[in-house]
C-alpha cells in the first residue's frame, strides 16, 4: 500500500479535558517526532468568545493571549493549522444557552439549529469572525456541518419547505452554502472544509445540484477497521468535490465512556484506509491529507472518554502506519522506544496484568489509567462475587444479620481495595492537575474513581458498624 502524502493533521477535540497551553508546549515537538504536519483545533466553549457571543465561552476558556502562543507554538513546530468551527449541528454549547434556544430546530434539544431562522445564521457569522480574527494567516477552515440529527421538523422549516419547494437534503444545502458564501465572500483566501456524512448517501444528481462542490471540500470520516461505507460513494464524490480529505481517529470512537485506548484497533482502521485511499486516489484531483481525530467527549453532554495523554502512544503508531504505508514489528520497536517504554508497548491494554513502564509528556497519567484497568476489574469482581453478595449484602448488614467468619475476611478484601482506590484517585489528581484545568481533574474522578470510593466506603461503614455490634 501507498503512504499518505498530504497533509498529516492531528485533531484536538477541546469540548472537553483541553490542556493548558504549556502542556502545549512540549506535546507539539513530540507530535512533530510523531510525523503530524498539522492541527485540527476544534474549540467549542474554549475559544475566547466575547461580546455577543460571551456566554459560549466555558470558565476555563482560552484567553486570546492563549490563541496567540498555541499559533506560535504550531508554527514553530511547522504545523498547518485548521480551525473548526460547528455550523450546523453539534450546535449544544450555543444552544444550550437561554439566549441561544430560539435558534434550535426542535425545542428542548440543543443539537442542531434552525436553518431557516435568519438569527441562526447571524450567530454562525459572528462565531466565524471572532475565530478568524485571532487566526489571520490560516489558508483553511472547517465548518463541521456533521451528524445533524433534527432538519426540517420544525415549523419554519416546514412553511420554509413547502413554500419554496425543497425537500430536506436541499434545506441542509440552502444552510451550508449560506454559511460558505459568507466565507467566500469576507475571507476569499480560505479553503473550506465539511465533514461528509451528511451527504454520504445522496444520489449523484443531488450531489450535483447542490452548489456545494466549488465552495467546500469534503472531509470523510470513518473510523472502523472494517468499512462500512457506501461502495459507490467515492464515484459519486469525485464527479462533485475534485479534492478531498479523509479522517480517521487515534482515540475516542470506540465508546463513549471507553477511558483506555486498543491501539491496534485504530491501527487497523488506518491499515483500512490505506487500501481505500489506493484504490479510490485516481478518482479524484487531490487528496489533501488525512485528519487523525481524538475524541474527548461523543457530544457536548458526554462523559469524558480517553484522555490525550493516555492515548499518545496510539497516535504515534498511527502516524508511524500512514507515513510508512504499513504496520511492522520494526514500527512498533520504534514507537516503543520513542515513548520509552522498558517493554514493548501494549498494542491492548485490556489484555495482560502487568503496569508499563515508560517516559514521555504525561505518560504517567498513561501508566495510571492502565492501573485503573486492571483495579477496576479488581473492584468488579469483588463487587459482585458470591461471597460478597451472601455474606456482605448490604442487605443484611444493615439487620445486623451477618457471619463474623465471613464478614471479617470480606471486610480485609474492601479496605484493601479502598486503600487502593483512594491511592489511586491521589496520584490521578496530582498528575491531571499539571496539564489540565480543575474542571477536568474534578469531572475525571468524579465519573470514573469517586463513585467506586463511595460505593467501597459504604459497604466498609455498614460492616464495621456490625463488628461494633457483635
Amino acid at each position: 500500500m501507498s503512504v499518505i502524502t498530504g497533509h498529516k493533521l492531528v485533531h484536538l477535540d477541546l469540548k472537553g479535558a483541553a490542556p493548558r497551553v504549556d502542556y502545549l508546549e512540549v506535546l507539539f515537538p513530540l507530535l512533530k517526532k510523531f510525523g503530524a504536519t498539522g492541527l485540527l483545533l476544534e474549540y467549542e466553549d474554549m475559544f475566547p468568545y466575547s461580546g455577543q457571543l460571551e456566554e459560549l465561552a466555558q470558565p476555563y476558556a482560552y484567553s486570546k493571549d492563549d490563541i496567540s502562543t498555541i499559533l506560535q507554538l504550531a508554527k514553530d513546530n511547522d504545523f498547518l493549522v485548521i480551525p473548526l468551527v460547528q455550523t450546523f449541528g453539534h450546535f449544544e454549547f450555543v444552544l444550550k444557552h437561554e439566549k441561544f434556544q430560539s435558534l434550535c430546530e426542535l425545542p428542548g434539544y440543543p443539537s442542531a439549529l434552525c436553518p431557516s431562522n435568519p438569527d441562526s445564521l447571524t450567530a454562525v457569522c459572528m462565531m466565524i469572525d471572532q475565530v478568524l480574527s485571532l487566526h489571520p494567516a490560516i489558508q483553511h477552515f472547517h465548518i463541521g456541518a456533521d451528524e445533524v440529527y433534527h432538519l426540517g421538523v420544525c415549523e419554519r422549516c416546514k412553511k420554509k419547505m413547502m413554500m419554496e419547494n425543497l425537500t430536506v437534503p436541499q434545506l441542509l444545502f440552502a444552510h451550508i452554502r449560506a454559511v460558505c458564501l459568507y466565507i467566500k465572500q469576507k475571507y476569499p483566501h480560505l479553503t473550506i472544509i465539511m465533514w461528509d456524512d451528511m451527504l454520504r448517501f445522496l444520489e449523484l444528481p443531488l450531489l450535483a445540484e447542490s452548489g456545494l462542490g466549488n465552495l467546500v471540500e469534503l472531509m470523510v470520516w470513518h473510523y472502523l477497521p472494517n468499512f462500512l461505507l457506501p461502495p459507490d460513494i467515492w464515484d459519486r464524490f469525485s464527479k462533485v468535490f475534485p479534492n478531498i480529505w479523509v479522517a480517521s481517529a487515534f482515540k475516542g470512537a470506540t465508546g463513549a465512556c471507553v477511558y483506555a485506548t486498543n491501539v491496534m484497533y485504530h491501527v487497523d482502521n488506518h491499515l483500512a484506509w490505506l487500501g481505500v485511499i489506493d484504490r479510490m486516489k485516481s478518482k479524484f484531483e487531490n487528496i489533501r491529507g488525512i485528519a487523525i481525530t481524538g475524541w474527548q467527549r461523543y457530544d457536548h453532554y458526554a462523559i469524558l472518554c480517553e484522555l490525550l495523554p493516555q492515548a499518545l502512544p496510539s497516535l504515534a503508531v498511527c502516524l508511524a502506519v500512514i507515513n510508512r504505508g504499513t504496520f511492522t514489528a520494526d514500527i512498533h520497536e520504534g514507537v516503543t522506544q520513542l515513548l520509552k517504554f522498558q517493554t514493548p508497548l501494549p498494542l491492548n491494554p485490556f489484555n495482560g496484568k502487568d503496569i508499563p513502564v515508560c517516559d514521555f509528556p504525561g505518560s504517567d497519567i498513561y501508566i495510571y489509567t492502565t492501573e485503573m484497568l486492571r483495579l477496576e476489574a479488581v473492584y468488579e469482581d469483588f463487587l459482585h462475587s458470591e461471597g460478597r453478595l451472601s455474606w456482605m449484602n448490604e442487605y443484611h448488614l444493615r439487620r445486623n444479620f451477618t457471619n463474623p467468619m465471613h464478614l471479617e475476611a470480606l471486610l480485609g478484601q474492601a479496605l484493601k481495595l479502598l486503600g487502593d482506590l483512594k491511592q489511586l484517585q491521589g496520584k490521578f489528581e496530582k498528575s491531571l492537575k499539571t496539564i489540565y484545568f480543575s474542571d477536568t481533574v474534578s469531572e475525571w474522578c468524579g465519573v470514573y474513581l469517586t463513585p467506586k470510593i463511595d460505593k467501597i466506603s459504604e459497604i466498609v461503614e455498614l460492616a464495621r458498624n456490625q463488628e461494633r455490634r457483635t
